[in-house]
């Protein structure tokens, strides 16, 4: 026995010293072959590339040879994994940064949003999904309705009246019916009642009351907007003061679960929706931002290995066992959610710099934010305040857009040498892999860095 002991000791050792090779060697040649070329460049010159290379990707995904029209390919892998199709969620997150690239002059843009149409989940040919998967997904035509409401404002009368109101109205009467109703969330894994599903309704709802008072629909824009109070009522449950974090899902209804709570969801939620009180700045978002980049940080081994200048990798959940190719293994980061996360920081930094009345106070809600942006101890943190215009208030949005970009520089340092951008990079070796060249990462990226240019998607 103390032999087997011994052996099996020594094999131990031994894999060590072979993941010490691989894992650590290569992250020290890629800096040494790669920084040089690959961060020779500021931030912004990096990102200024990346948005062409991402803008040029989104447009390839979106009709490609041998779709219909406006088919949106969440991914152009066909297989290992299959992700050519075209999901009303991604969809529409994607056309929401196209909208906000169309001008009256850009006929090509133009044409792309014409052409977009997008139901829950359809093959290539637009034909219906019918396949198993979580149904429905209600977050879908919410998100999709928010894409065609901001589509509206820079629309023709007639377009808006002839083609987009219809479809509009219709989404908008499907949330105010359903929105107290479990479903599966934005991963589509989980059914109950989601943080990140009622924001994008709520948003919906606000956006959706605007619209029917303009074309004098008061019936309409009296119950979208008492169902977004009710909707705002409800996102008030899911604060967790024992946790202080806005846990993810309420009310399962099936036997999948997050045992944390924790979820980007969370985050994405507030970039694609954030209205007052659950905005990026706010304490809640926060504090939940902390406890989630403290539990990623301790999660993917691939964070111990980064350079100092690097931020903590970012994925969907602890729990995730989605390696990209199947369930039950060992989840990674995603370059969408860690782009993400960027966004947050960067959005904060939007909302208090709009206010010359802002007076931000470190509490006992966002203590643990501010102590690990500050890297000090929360009890040293707490009672500060950053009011506009102060040095201290300049410090603060410095240092918020300095952690921002970290982030931005882990997106970097893991994409491909040429720009493109997977759904995930491995938690143990960094590389990519899932779905390539993943239309959501995409706009994520532009989204975020839309954010840091103080131009953030509405």
């Amino acid at each position: 026995m103390k032999l087997l002991g011994l052996i099996l000791l020594l094999q131990v050792v031994a894999l060590m010293v072979v993941a010490r090779v691989i894992f650590q060697d290569p992250v020290v040649a890629f800096q040494k072959e790669i920084l040089g070329s690959k961060f020779a460049i500021t931030m912004d010159e990096w990102l200024e590339q990346e948005a062409a290379v991402s803008w040029d990707c989104i447009r390839r995904n979106i009709n490609p040879p041998g779709t219909i029209r406006g088919f949106v390919a969440a991914s152009p892998s066909k297989f290992g994994p299959d992700y050519f199709y075209t999901w009303t969620r991604d969809a529409g997150l994607v056309m929401r940064v196209v909208v906000s690239r169309y001008d009256d002059g850009n006929e090509e843009v133009k044409r792309l949003l014409h052409d977009y149409v997008a139901q829950e989940i359809y093959h290539q040919d637009g034909s219906g999904y019918e396949g198993s998967w979580g149904r429905p997904q209600n977050d879908g035509p919410a998100i999709r309705v928010t894409t065609l409401l901001l589509l509206a404002k820079k629309s023709s009368p007639r377009y808006v009246e002839g083609t987009l109101r219809p479809a509009i109205l219709r989404d908008l009467d499907y949330i105010a019916r359903v929105w107290e109703e479990p479903c599966f969330d934005l991963w589509e894994e989980v059914c109950g009642v989601h943080f990140y599903t009622l924001m994008v309704m709520r948003r919906a709802m606000v956006d959706g009351a605007e619209f029917a008072r303009e074309f004098g629909d008061h019936k309409r824009a009296s119950h979208y907007a008492q169902t977004a109070d009710s909707i705002l009522s409800r996102l008030d449950t899911f604060w967790s003061s024992s946790s202080n974090y806005l846990s993810v899902t309420q009310d399962h209804c099936d036997n999948v679960w997050k045992h944390s709570g924790l979820d980007t969801a969370v985050i994405l939620a507030v970039n694609h929706a954030g209205m007052k009180p659950y905005t990026a700045g706010s304490d809640k978002l926060l504090a939940t931002a902390h406890r989630l980049e403290s539990a990623f940080e301790n999660l993917y081994p691939i964070n111990d290995l980064h350079p100092a200048d690097l931020g903590t990798a970012i994925g969907r959940y602890p729990e995730d066992s989605y390696d990209g190719y199947a369930s039950g293994s060992y989840g990674n980061p995603w370059f969408l959610t860690t782009a993400a996360m960027a966004e947050l920081y960067y959005r904060a930094v939007h909302e208090w710099e709009q206010d010359k009345n802002t007076l931000i106070t470190v509490n006992d809600i966002n203590s643990g934010f501010f102590a690990r942006l500050f890297e000090t101890s929360e009890d040293k943190v707490k009672g500060l305040s950053f009011r506009y215009g102060t040095k201290a208030f300049e410090t603060l949005v410095d240092t918020m857009t300095t952690r921002a970009d970290r982030f931005m520089a882990t997106v970097q340092y893991h994409q491909h040498d040429n720009g493109s951008l997977s759904e995930q990079f491995n938690r143990w070796t960094g590389f990519e892999q899932g779905a390539r060249d993943l239309t959501w990462s995409y706009a994520s990226f532009i989204s975020a860095a839309d954010a840091r240019a103080g131009q953030p998607l509405p």
